[in-house]
Formats: C-alpha cells, sequence, structure tokens
C-alpha cells in the first residue's frame, strides 16, 4: 500500500511538473517554438518564380534559441535585401527559412536536408557549431531522450530575476504601500524561484549521457556528408563554423577544412565563412546563458552570413 501511495505521488507531481512545463513553453513559444511543420517562423508560402531562397540548417545558434523566431532568419534576409535593394536594379525577393534544430549534430543534417528538400531553396546554409550541441535545452536529459525542450526550468530562473531586481521588487517599494517589508519579501520570493529553476536544470543536464562539449571522431566525415546532400537540393552552399573555444573544436575544423577539399576541392558552389576572429562573440555579455547568443552577437552573425550568401547566390548561374 505504500508502494503504491508513492508510486502514486510520484506520477501526480511528473504529471503535475509537464503540465507546468506546457504552459511555460505555451508562454515562450515565440522564443523556442516552431510551426506546424516543425521549423521556426511562418510557414514558408509557395516559392515564387524569381526568388532567392535560403534554407538555414544546424543546431542550436543556428536555431537562435533564447531569441524571437525569425531573429536570425529575418537578420539575414534584411542585410540581403539592403544589398540587393539599388536604384534601377531589379529587385528579387529574398526568404530565409530557418530549419535549424535544438541540439542538433552533423549527423543529423542530412536528414533535416532530405525532409525540406520540398521548398526549393536557391542555397543552403549550414551553420555548425563545431560538433557541439551546446546551450541549456541541449544540456537536457529529457531532450535528449525525447527532443522535447523542458522550459520550466529557464522560466523560474528568469522569473526569479525579475521579482528579485525588476518590477514587482520595485512596486513593493512604493511608497503608497505603506511598508518596507515589500521589497524584502519579493526578493526572497525571487531568489527561491530562480534557486528551484537552477536545482531543476542541474539536475536534468546532470543526467545527460551524451558528451556536448567535444566533436565525435565521425564529426568530419558527417560535415561532408551534409555538404553533398545539401549541393544536391540546393545550387549552392555556405558552411559556417561557430567560433572555436576548446583546442579540440579548433581541430576538428582543420579536420573538416582538410575532408571538404578532399572530397570536393574548390568548387565555385560552396563558399566556407569561419566565425572565428570577432572576439565579441567569445563576450559572456553578448549570451543569455554563458552558451546562446543575444540580440547583438544574432545581429552579428546574420551580417557575416548575409555577405557570404549574397556574394554565392550572384555567382550561380540563373
Amino acid at each position: 500500500m505504500t508502494r503504491l501511495l508513492v508510486a502514486e505521488t510520484f506520477v501526480l507531481l511528473a504529471l503535475s511538473a509537464l503540465a507546468l512545463d506546457l504552459y511555460a513553453h505555451h508562454r515562450v513559444e515565440t522564443l523556442g517554438g516552431v510551426n506546424v511543420w516543425g521549423y521556426r517562423g511562418a510557414v514558408a508560402r509557395h516559392k515564387a518564380p524569381d526568388e532567392i531562397r535560403v534554407a538555414l540548417i544546424g543546431g542550436t545558434r543556428a536555431f537562435a534559441w533564447g531569441q524571437g523566431a525569425t531573429a536570425l532568419s529575418a537578420e539575414i534576409r534584411r542585410r540581403m535585401m539592403l544589398s540587393l535593394d539599388r536604384p534601377g536594379a531589379r529587385v528579387r525577393p529574398v526568404s530565409v527559412i530557418n530549419l535549424a534544430s535544438v541540439g542538433a549534430l552533423p549527423d543529423e543534417y542530412v536528414a533535416a536536408i532530405d525532409h525540406y528538400a520540398y521548398l526549393s531553396p536557391d542555397a543552403i546554409c549550414l551553420y555548425d557549431d563545431l560538433g557541439v550541441a551546446g546551450g541549456a535545452a541541449a544540456r537536457s536529459a529529457v531532450f535528449e531522450a525525447t527532443r522535447y525542450a523542458p522550459a520550466l526550468p529557464l522560466v523560474l530562473r528568469e522569473k526569479g530575476m525579475r521579482w528579485r531586481f525588476g518590477e514587482v521588487a520595485r512596486g513593493y517599494g512604493d511608497s503608497s504601500h505603506g511598508s518596507t517589508t515589500g521589497p524584502i519579501v519579493a526578493r526572497m520570493a525571487g531568489s527561491v524561484v530562480e534557486h528551484v529553476g537552477a536545482v531543476l536544470q542541474a539536475v536534468d543536464g546532470s543526467l545527460v549521457r551524451r558528451s556536448s562539449d567535444t566533436p565525435s571522431s565521425d564529426y568530419p566525415d558527417a560535415l561532408v556528408r551534409a555538404v553533398d546532400a545539401a549541393r544536391r537540393h540546393a545550387r549552392g552552399v555556405l558552411l559556417a563554423f561557430s567560433v572555436a573555444e576548446t583546442t579540440q573544436q579548433r581541430s576538428a575544423r582543420s579536420a573538416v577544412q582538410i575532408a571538404l577539399t578532399r572530397a570536393f576541392g574548390s568548387p565555385p558552389w560552396l563558399r566556407i565563412v569561419d566565425l572565428d576572429g570577432d572576439e565579441r562573440l567569445l563576450d559572456p555579455a553578448w549570451r543569455v546563458d554563458g552558451w546562446d547568443y543575444g540580440s547583438g552577437a544574432v545581429a552579428l552573425v546574420a551580417e557575416r552570413l548575409a555577405s557570404a550568401l549574397l556574394s554565392l547566390v550572384q555567382a550561380l548561374p540563373a
């Protein structure tokens, strides 16, 4: 009887946690959600005859976890349009569709490329995190097992910080309340809520089985396969490397470049962008959780990708 009661209590707590997490997902779905077809932003319309269409494939940073659903894709499109819109020139519409997935690694890119081939992209941008899953969402045992990224820990931490430093404490501190204990209560409650979120995230992360910090031995070959798949479904391919933060990542990037040269030589349909070299992308102040990029870094990445995509698209035969 006692065991049954414990089991029922555990199930009830699990269902309650799931319900809360689903509610949290609903509140932040524009940051972490996808549309009915499984990719970020609005559902793509039928491709126009003169449209330049770019498909963005990659992992957590390409997904732009923690930013709006169209943060990266819309900024790439905007920068491309600014260059294409010239007096007297024919303006071609540009669309950038974000098909990235949280935690995706190169061995998953081919399936995504093949699955979304019906979108008929002119160019495919592979924005790779150097074989690292990365980010709070990817460092989750729940996500690893189900591909469902828990939102509740992040929401609790953010809510707790707002209570400690934001409008709640300021509101209680208003003289009209006639009390000086309000701000103290708000800060204490915020600390508790933030701590609960941090504990949930730490427990979930501690159960992750796969390493998310070191590229696998198959990493170079997996990226070569992804580039080959992209070439089959688009006229141009851009491979962008995220900033290298470890010696292993730098070695993996060099191995990929050697493997690409062996496999394809120096084809006109392939461009490579290395985001290394800009110290701002390594600045913790430009990140939302120590790994995922904030809006400033996303805009910087978009600028680099848009410039390379323009060069690639304009060099392709009509």
